[in-house]
């Protein structure tokens, strides 16, 4: 408990903040945390952090806001990684010790500053419990020592509900760790995990996968090269919601220190969302409000048969084209939010605008919970996943081009040519120290999951390990060649961005990383911007599912659309799809829009049929897999 003095003491500093006028001094809040709070460049969109647009919330000229999230990292470290390699924890690489000259965060906190924490999500692969409650007690103590003030969070849910009214907690025990934590070392405390498991629940899992979690297609996004089925991440839209919570619940937080930044807020403006006419749409964004200057994305999803005609302002005026030039669906538009609360409306065949009728002022009042239902959402829930365990992506070892990596565009360490067997001018050797680095610009024709593989030497007695960061930390385990004239090949599976970013390979011991001869990626069409890059042109197809539907004859569509597969050996005969092969596999369904509308992980099953996962009569597209082996596409038709 906290003595009576302290007590008295924390009561006279928080009247003296409320009580007194004074120039405010202007303080900075630091959000840590793990890929689901992190910074993406335009070429992940529509995927995006918690902290990525979480300045906005806040006036400029009172806060400024730190986002150092970092995709793919626990809190704790220490644990080991599957391969059995001892993994560094945050509090090592990024916030005292292990970070590089003058950007360990805690040379940068100062007195009166606010330090956010939202570890739990990778602790289970990467770390230990007893790592991460030591790990966040000395990040707790070393903020306080600075005068700054830390607020820990919960991690976020996954997209996983086991029924209509109970998300899944696939993070086990570090939920309730970090509650735990935060009493004992009384710290104020942020439940997200609670909340966001009540907002899921309140919105249901079809606005969940669709609004919230990083669900995207290529028919959505130029920037993409295959559809997207992320259960962990978020999209735009599902980070600011978050975002949202975060701040109402500093708000009303019971701790006066940290309702204390309810204060330094920027204006909040409302945006009603409508459709004309009713349920014309199958789901549509929610109303909520935005700060000045946060980009808004709008999304409606038409009922079969419904023709969409356009987004409309409040003013009754159809809108131009997005904000975001790699927006290329029709059903969704993204604006930047102005300083009025106002409306939209998505008009449908049979449907008009609705003019905005508020007087477009600020809000003055925000929830202060999230509700468990709602009433203006009454979707139906889609069919559970079985289990919690998500597909691993297979290696894919058909390296479509490598790069030198000798010369890096920048580094510590040394390009040598002292050892025989290397493929082009020589190779990239780490300095022998911990974060140690080459840096690779590097240009992608599209989003998407690729293995990256490196050629490598290790003439040490143990494995050597390094981390491929791209935007989230990849690790990679480099075993021993024999001597350093042997070379081996290692590989990772990544998510690579549409356009240009750095790899950075970071080594992760005191002896430095393998000598890294060169490195490729399983996707064609990369390139490295030192060596000049030829104009990417968007090679997506422009041509609807609709308009190939329109090519096939109603009567091919009334018989059997079944479509046998050599690999999985599966076939669809009307609305039933038939597994030959035992073994599990993962269903994913399109609409004619291209638009995932359902997705289930099924074992040991002899068949399915496709109406228990969709909810309405239609022509839909189908693929399975199995591991990283895809069936095939084939149409079905659910009457």
């Amino acid at each position: 408990m906290i003595k009576l003095f302290d007590k008295i003491l924390h009561s006279v500093i928080i009247a003296s903040l409320v009580g007194v006028t004074f120039v405010w001094s202007q303080v900075t809040i630091y959000m840590l945390g793990d890929s689901t709070m992190q910074d993406y460049d335009e070429g992940y969109y529509p995927r995006q952090g918690q902290g990525q647009d979480f300045q906005f919330w806040f006036d400029p000229s009172k806060v400024t806001v730190v986002n150092r999230g970092q995709g793919g990292m626990s809190l704790g470290g220490g644990g080991k990684d599957k391969n059995g390699n001892t993994a560094v924890g945050y509090y090592d690489m990024f916030w005292k010790s292990g970070c590089s000259a003058g950007n360990c965060i805690a040379d940068k906190v100062k007195s009166g500053d606010y330090v956010v924490i939202q570890f739990g999500i990778n602790d289970i692969k990467y770390s230990t419990e007893e790592f991460f409650a030591s790990n966040m007690t000395k990040l707790v103590n070393e903020t306080r020592a600075k005068g700054a003030y830390p607020i820990i969070m919960s991690p976020i849910r996954r997209l996983y509900y086991d029924s209509p009214t109970q998300i899944h907690n696939s993070y086990r025990g570090y939920p309730a760790l970090n509650k735990s934590l935060s009493e004992s070392l009384e710290v104020p405390f942020i439940d997200m995990s609670e909340m966001v498991a009540n907002y899921m629940i309140s919105v249901g899992e079809q606005y969940a996968t669709q609004f919230i979690f990083n669900y995207a297609t290529t028919s959505e996004y130029s920037n993409l090269g295959k559809d997207v089925t992320d259960q962990v991440h978020l999209q735009m839209n599902g980070a600011n919601a978050f975002g949202r919570i975060i701040t109402e619940q500093m708000r009303a937080h019971s701790d006066p220190v940290v309702k204390k930044l309810g204060d330094y807020m920027a204006p909040m403006y409302q945006i009603d969302v409508k459709v004309s006419p009713e349920g014309a749409a199958e789901a549509t964004s929610i109303n909520a409000y935005y700060p000045q200057g946060m980009t808004v994305m709008l999304k409606t999803i038409p009922k079969s048969g419904n023709k969409f005609l356009g987004w409309y302002d409040g003013n009754g005026n159809k809108v131009g084209a997005p904000s975001r030039s790699n927006v290329k669906s029709p059903y969704i538009y993204t604006f930047v939010m102005g300083k009025a609360s106002t409306q939209y409306t998505a008009v449908y065949e049979g449907g008009s605008a609705q003019k905005y009728t508020g007087d477009g002022k600020a809000l003055t009042a925000f929830p202060t919970t999230t509700p468990k239902s709602l009433d203006d959402v009454t979707f139906v829930p889609f069919t559970p996943m079985e289990g919690t365990e998500q597909i691993e992506d297979k290696v894919d070892k058909e390296i479509k081009k490598f790069f030198d990596a000798y010369k890096p565009d920048s580094g510590l360490g040394y390009s040598e040519n002292d050892h025989t067997g290397f493929m082009g001018e020589g190779f990239w050797n780490f300095a022998n120290e911990m974060n140690s680095y080459g840096v690779y610009r590097m240009s992608f024709p599209a989003a998407g999951r690729v293995t990256l593989g490196f050629i490598y030497s290790n003439g040490g007695n143990s494995d050597r390990f390094f981390n491929a960061y791209l935007d989230h930390d990849y690790y990679v385990s480099a075993p021993p060649t024999a001597d350093f004239d042997t070379w081996d090949t290692a590989y990772v599976v990544l998510d690579v961005p549409g356009g240009e970013a750095d790899l950075r390979l970071v080594s992760l011991t005191a002896d430095g990383g393998p000598n890294i001869d060169a490195f490729g990626f399983s996707l064609d069409g990369v390139c490295r911007v030192s060596e000049g890059c030829p104009e990417i042109k968007n090679t997506a197809e422009n041509e609807s599912v609709e308009k190939k539907l329109d090519s096939l004859k109603t009567d091919t569509l009334a018989k059997d659309l079944s479509n046998k597969t050599d690999a999985l050996q599966v076939t669809v005969h009307g609305d039933v799809l038939h597994f030959v092969s035992a073994g599990q596999f993962h269903v994913s369904i399109y609409d004619m829009t291209g638009r995932l509308v359902a997705a289930k992980i099924v074992a040991n099953v002899s068949q399915m049929t496709l109406s228990s996962m969709v909810k309405h009569a239609g022509i839909y597209r189908v693929v399975v897999k199995q591991g990283n082996v895809k069936s095939g596409t084939t149409w079905a038709k659910v009457k």
